[in-house]
C-alpha cells in the first residue's frame, strides 16, 4: 500500500515507483501484473467480494510498495525512502511462514487502519494507515478475502529488513504519534452531500490516499490541519495544489479533463502526469470506475480557495496545431539556437552528444524541439503536449519540469504509453538550468530560473539507476 507520512518528505513518490494522488511522489517497470490463481475464498465469500477486494487494492495502490523490482506482486520487499532511512514492505500474501497468511480479519484490519500487526509491533507510516483508518468494513472484508484467496502466497523472505538510525528505530514511539495524529473516525456520508461527493470524499481521504502527498506536513510529518489538498514537496517532485472548487488551480478544469488526467495520465493542454503522479495513474487511477473518476471530480469541485493563486497561461494561437516548421515562433527560435552556436562555434564542433551544448535555444533545438515542435506547441494528437499550455512550465516552482527533464516520463494510461527519454546522463546540472530558463521564458508566464546547484539538489531524489540501500 502507498507511502505516506515519514516517507513523504523526502521521496514518497519514489515509493509509487507511485518502484512519490498525487500525488509520487513517485520511474517503473518494477510492477508486475496481479497474480492469476484459482479462487480459494471460502464458500461465504462470493466473487462479487473477491472482485471487490481487487478493486479495492488497485484504488489503494497496494502493489506499488509490495512488490520489489523484478519481484512477485505483494511479496514485499520494496525499499522505500525516508528521512529516517529505508523501510522496506512487508510480504502482504497468505504465505503462513513470510507472509499475512496466519493473520486473522481483526488483525488484519487493525494493521490496516491502526499501524499495529498482530505482534503487537508497530509499523512505521510509510504504510498510510492514517488514510486508511477510513475504511469501511466492508472494504476492509473485500481487501482481506482477496489477499488471502485470491493471490498465490509467496513462502520466501523479503530480503533486506528495515534497520532504522535511533531514535527512529524505537516502534514504540508510534504509540505518541497515533496519540497526536491518528483519527480513527470510520467514513460515513456527511448531512448535505451528495452521493458522488461522499464517494468522492472517501476515495480521496481514504482509499486512494491522495493527502499523502498533496497536503503538507508538519514537523513530525502528520498532515497540517486546515491545509487539506494545498501541494506539498515529496522528494525532488512537488504534488501541487488539487482543489478545483473557487478560485483552486483546478478550477478552470473541466470535468472531463480532471477525469481525463486521472485515467489517461494527460489532459490536452493543461497536464501530463509524470514521476509519482505518472505510477499512481499506471498502478492505480487508471482502473478505477468512470462513476468514481466523476466523484472524484465532484469532491475536488468542493474544496475552495480564499484567493487565486493561478496565474495566466500563455494561450496557444493555433487550435488545431498542425505539425509545421515554418512559423514565426519556428524562425524566432532557430535564430536564436543559430546564434548561440555562432557566438562559440567551437563547443557545438562535436555533435555526438549533449555535452558540448550551453545555449537555452540550441539545447531545445537539440533535445526538445522534435517532439514538442519548435515553438512548443506540441502535435495535434497531444502525443507530443504543447509546452505552451504544460502545468510544470506554467508553475511557480521548477521541480516538476526539472525532475522531468532528468527522469523522463515513463507511464501507462487508460489510452496507451507515454515515453519521454530521461536526460539524466545527456544534461549536466548547467545545462538543466539554461534549458528550463529557456523554455518557461519563451513558453511560460514567469520564467523560472533555477541555478546549476538548485538542480544538483533535485537531482539526488532521481534515483532511478541505484538500489534501495543507496538512494540519498
Amino acid at each position: 500500500m502507498a507511502v505516506s507520512l515519514f516517507s513523504a518528505a523526502q521521496s514518497l513518490f519514489r515509493a509509487r515507483r507511485v518502484c512519490s494522488l498525487g500525488l509520487s511522489i513517485i520511474a517503473s517497470g518494477c510492477i508486475v501484473p496481479f497474480v492469476s490463481v484459482a479462487w480459494a475464498a471460502s464458500a461465504g465469500d462470493s466473487r462479487a467480494t473477491i472482485d471487490r477486494g481487487a478493486y479495492i487494492a488497485r484504488a489503494a495502490d497496494c502493489v506499488a510498495c509490495h512488490t520489489k523490482p523484478g519481484g512477485v506482486a505483494f511479496a514485499g520487499g520494496y525499499g522505500i525512502q525516508s528521512p529516517m532511512g529505508v523501510i522496506y514492505s512487508n510480504n502482504i500474501t497468505p504465505s503462513m511462514t513470510h507472509g499475512i497468511g496466519g493473520w486473522s480479519e481483526a488483525a488484519f484490519a487493525r494493521a490496516v487502519r491502526e499501524g499495529v500487526s498482530p505482534n503487537g509491533t508497530r509499523l512505521y507510516p510509510a504504510m498510510p494507515y492514517d488514510s486508511y483508518a477510513g475504511m469501511t468494513d466492508e472494504d476492509i472484508h473485500a481487501l482481506y478475502v482477496y489477499l488471502q484467496g485470491a493471490i498465490a502466497p509467496v513462502d520466501t523472505p523479503v530480503g533486506p529488513v528495515t534497520r532504522l538510525r535511533f531514535p527512529y528505530n524505537m516502534r514504540n514511539l508510534m504509540r505518541v504519534w497515533n496519540w497526536l495524529y491518528l483519527d480513527r473516525t470510520r467514513f460515513a456520508p456527511r448531512p448535505g452531500e451528495t452521493v458522488a461527493q461522499a464517494r468522492g470524499r472517501y476515495l480521496v481521504e481514504s482509499v486512494a490516499h491522495c493527502g499523502t502527498c498533496h497536503t503538507p506536513r508538519n514537523f513530525m510529518m502528520a498532515a497540517k490541519a486546515g491545509h487539506k489538498l494545498e501541494g506539498a514537496q515529496v522528494g525532488g517532485w512537488y504534488a501541487p495544489d488539487i482543489a478545483a472548487g473557487t478560485h483552486g488551480p483546478l478550477g478552470s478544469w473541466r470535468d472531463d479533463e480532471i477525469e481525463a488526467y486521472l485515467r489517461d495520465g494527460h489532459a490536452r493542454d493543461r497536464g501530463v502526469a509524470a514521476g509519482p503522479m505518472g505510477e499512481a495513474v499506471e498502478h492505480s487511477l487508471r482502473y478505477l470506475t468512470e462513476s468514481d473518476l466523476q466523484a472524484i471530480t465532484a469532491y475536488l469541485r468542493q474544496q475552495n480557495r480564499s484567493d487565486s493563486s493561478g496565474r495566466p497561461v500563455r494561450p496557444t494561437t493555433d487550435p488545431a496545431r498542425a505539425y509545421q516548421l515554418d512559423s514565426p515562433d519556428d524562425r524566432l527560435i532557430r535564430h536564436a539556437a543559430r546564434a548561440e552556436r555562432n557566438a562559440t562555434p567551437g563547443l557545438y564542433a562535436d555533435r555526438r552528444n549533449y555535452r558540448d551544448i550551453d545555449g537555452g535555444a540550441a539545447l531545445y533545438m537539440a533535445a526538445c524541439a522534435s517532439c514538442h515542435q519548435i515553438d512548443g506547441r506540441g502535435t495535434r494528437d497531444d502525443f507530443y503536449p504543447s509546452l505552451r499550455q504544460s502545468s510544470a512550465v506554467q508553475a511557480s516552482r521548477p521541480n516538476n519540469l526539472i525532475m522531468t527533464i532528468l527522469a523522463g516520463v515513463h507511464r501507462d494510461g487508460a489510452d496507451g504509453a507515454a515515453r519521454m527519454p530521461a536526460f539524466r546522463h545527456d544534461l549536466t546540472d548547467q545545462q538543466i538550468a539554461v534549458l528550463v530558463h529557456f523554455v518557461t521564458d519563451r513558453f511560460g508566464s514567469t520564467p523560472l530560473t533555477p541555478s546549476a546547484t538548485d538542480v544538483a539538489t533535485l537531482r539526488r531524489f532521481d534515483t532511478a539507476d541505484l538500489p534501495a540501500e543507496a538512494r540519498p
